[in-house]
């Protein structure tokens, strides 16, 4: 590889302006191929295949077609402001001008009213209309939304107060953190060009992982034609992209500047292409091995995050590999190093180089035990973690859909979001009465609807109204209690679905997963790194790093989110569930970043111990020579992520969350002190390896 990738750095030390202009005509044809095929966004499935509730669903819309819902659908709540019941004639009038307003609009196949729903509340002051569109959800435009949100404004004007919310369309639209990557962008700018003491050199990270970036999301965007691609699945692939694309390039500039003290500007290129390439090429193998694993759990979403999150990462590769280097060579002295920004230098001269190293080899003891306490304090709360799917409870106040969840709440109590569908096979009304019954003594119930038959009579359908929050404790016990009533003899097979039971389900599901996806993934980082360094504590070290970064990272999410702390600081709303499928997710990434920085580290690290043999020096070497790199892309990815904690969609802010603090546990932390040290601390110990295991090992080489 490292033969093929300097052979690679030659011919573009020969022919670098045909590659720039190659690479931008092909992000170029991406552009269009992307815009002629067409964007077709959709939800992916959010279910367990082979859960009690998938199947329970699929009876249901079999068994009660009238269940099935065709189009998109939008609930108008509507809450009396004016101190009289909605029932009074003139809020009656009002509200029917306005229900026949929203009837204009083409896109509308029907509007459900009050009514007809029975949906008025015990004190007439809140009802509950629904708009049924033609289109199904994903396909209604933000038009047809806007022009709904104008007819609402009549009852609004008459003191009526009145909300939108809905389930399967987009109604405030998707705040997916696009100010973000601009913040995040501009961060990575400033780090970058202080990290080489020159405005130009940053930029090449910058307009590289641009471009990258943009192919990219043109393959994702190309894939929406054929894949369930949900809308924050770009969030995932921007945050990725970007910083997984500025720190392949930094990496490999940095090790190209290293090699012009020694050599003329062909040699250095293809040497830094034949070592830093390899360890980008490795890395970003590693990251999409570990983002295509999430396939394996046989969720879809998760499974397409996954694909389109490698895609980004690919395009990344090939933009450092191809773009950066042929920049290298066409800006020539300007990038050598040889004439750095006074004031930039000034600053990168304050970076610690030798001396980090130095301080980790000296306190290696202390600073192993200190870190180690310290990430398991982090991962302290991880124990009493609460999965579920964020609802418009933690949604910003400023939004429609949040106001509405308050209305519904205050109006029909804190579970009238969290609907349950029971199924029960039975014709008999005597067997039914006794299922409506034992439901009705179970705790946490607070109604339960009169059965309704199916179209052969064998099945009858109710619906359970629970007293708590669809993503609370009590709720998913109650599902349970229900799920338990059918070993009693004299009950007939029941069923439990409905939105709140799938997520329920896919939250057990995963949560089961979990332990197992991360065995996986363990072992397949210790055969990896065993390989690559020929080494078995290291390899031990590097787990064990890991696997305490990822319990401080989600510890210290549920210690946000969950419990609330800090969450005014970090515009969270209202504290809430963990995102059903955020530690899966976390796994996949953070097990690849983890193993960028650690083949990126500790293989310099290796070069230098393999030329002296003397521990202690190769790690100060090392930490000299890849450490400022590893920091700043550390600083850099952190930058990226941190903005989308602020974006108003909870499951873009959650995400954006978790990254950031895997990287500041795992990059800073783990292999900028834990890996360091220990390797410091076994010495000559660190590098062993069985001469049996040795020689059946395949010899891979990264440096």
């Amino acid at each position: 590889m490292g033969k093929l990738l300097a052979k690679l750095g030659a011919w573009i030390d020969g022919h670098a302006k045909i590659t720039i202009l190659g690479f931008i005509i092909t992000v170029i044809i991406s552009v269009v191929a992307a815009l002629s095929m067409g964007i077709n966004f959709d939800s992916a499935g959010m279910s367990i295949q082979g859960s009690q509730s998938e199947k329970a669903n699929k009876l249901m819309e079999k068994e009660f077609p009238n269940t099935k819902q065709d189009g998109g659908q939008i609930q108008i709540v509507l809450h009396s402001s004016n101190g009289e019941a909605l029932t009074t004639v003139d809020n009656q009038k009002t509200m029917n001008d306005m229900f026949q307003d929203v009837k204009k609009n083409k896109h509308v196949k029907m509007v459900v009213v009050p009514q007809m729903l029975q949906s008025f509340s015990k004190n007439n002051m809140t009802a509950t209309a629904r708009v049924i569109y033609k289109q199904k959800g994903d396909n209604v435009s933000s038009e047809t939304v806007k022009s709904l949100e104008k007819s609402i404004k009549m009852t609004r004007a008459k003191s009526i107060q009145t909300e939108l919310t809905s389930h399967d369309v987009t109604i405030s639209g998707m705040d997916n953190g696009e100010q973000a990557e601009i913040f995040g962008l501009a961060i990575a700018f400033i780090i970058l060009a202080i990290t080489f003491a020159s405005l130009i050199v940053a930029g090449i990270p910058i307009v590289s992982a641009i471009l990258g970036l943009i192919a990219g999301m043109m393959l994702v965007l190309i894939s929406t034609n054929f894949l369930s691609v949900a809308t924050f699945s770009m969030s995932l692939v921007g945050m990725m992209g970007l910083a997984v694309g500025i720190d392949y390039a930094l990496f490999l500039i940095s090790r190209y500047r290293q090699e012009l003290q020694n050599k003329n500007k062909k040699e250095a290129l293809m040497t830094a292409m034949s070592t830093a390439g390899t360890s980008v090429i490795f890395a970003g193998v590693t990251v999409i091995v570990a983002l295509l694993g999430m396939t394996v759990l046989g969720i879809d979403m998760l499974s397409v995050m996954g694909i389109t999150a490698a895609m980004s990462i690919l395009t990344a590769i090939l933009t450092s590999l191809t773009f950066v280097p042929a920049m290298l060579v066409v800006l020539g002295d300007r990038v050598t190093g040889k004439r750095p920004n006074r004031a930039l230098y000034l600053l990168s001269s304050l970076r610690i180089k030798g001396g980090w190293g130095k301080v980790v080899t000296k306190h290696k003891f202390v600073l192993t035990v200190v870190t180690v306490a310290i990430l398991a304090v982090a991962a302290t709360p991880f124990a009493h973690i609460n999965l579920g799917l964020p609802n418009d409870s933690v949604k910003s106040e400023k939004l429609t859909e949040r106001r509405a969840y308050d209305l519904l709440t205050e109006g029909y109590g804190q579970g009238s979001q969290a609907t349950l569908v029971v199924l029960a096979k039975t014709d008999s009304q005597q067997k039914m009465k006794k299922v409506t019954e034992n439901i009705n003594d179970l705790n946490n119930v607070v109604s339960v609807s009169p059965a309704s038959p199916s179209k052969d009579k064998n099945y009858q359908m109710i619906t359970i109204q629970p007293g708590t929050d669809a993503n609370a404790v009590k709720t998913k016990k109650l599902v349970q209690n229900i799920r338990h009533l059918q070993q009693k003899e004299d009950l007939p097979e029941i069923y439990v679905t409905g939105a709140t039971a799938i997520n329920i389900d896919m939250s057990d599901a995963l949560m089961k997963a979990l332990p197992k996806f991360a065995i996986l993934i363990v072992l397949f980082a210790f055969i990896l790194l065993t390989v690559v360094f020929r080494s078995l504590l290291i390899p031990v070290v590097a787990v064990a790093g890991f696997i305490l970064s990822l319990g401080a990272t989600l510890g210290t999410v549920v210690f946000i989110v969950q419990d609330g702390h800090f969450i005014d600081f970090f515009g969270i709303p209202a504290k809430g569930a963990i995102l059903n499928f955020l530690p899966v997710l976390v796994i996949g990434i953070m097990f690849g970043l983890a193993m960028d920085y650690e083949v990126f580290l500790v293989s310099r690290i290796r070069e230098e111990y393999m030329k002296s043999h003397n521990p202690k020096q190769a790690v100060i070497a090392g930490m000299k020579d890849s450490g400022p790199a590893v920091v700043a892309a550390a600083l850099i990815m952190m930058a990226v992520f941190s903005g989308f904690i602020f974006a108003s969609d909870a499951i873009v802010k959650s995400m954006g969350l978790v990254l950031t603090s895997g990287i500041l546990f795992d990059a800073l932390l783990v292999r900028l002190i834990l890996v360091p040290a220990t390797i410091s601390l076994f010495g000559e110990a660190s590098w062993y390896l069985p001469k049996w295991l040795d020689k059946i090992l395949p010899n891979v080489k990264i440096d």
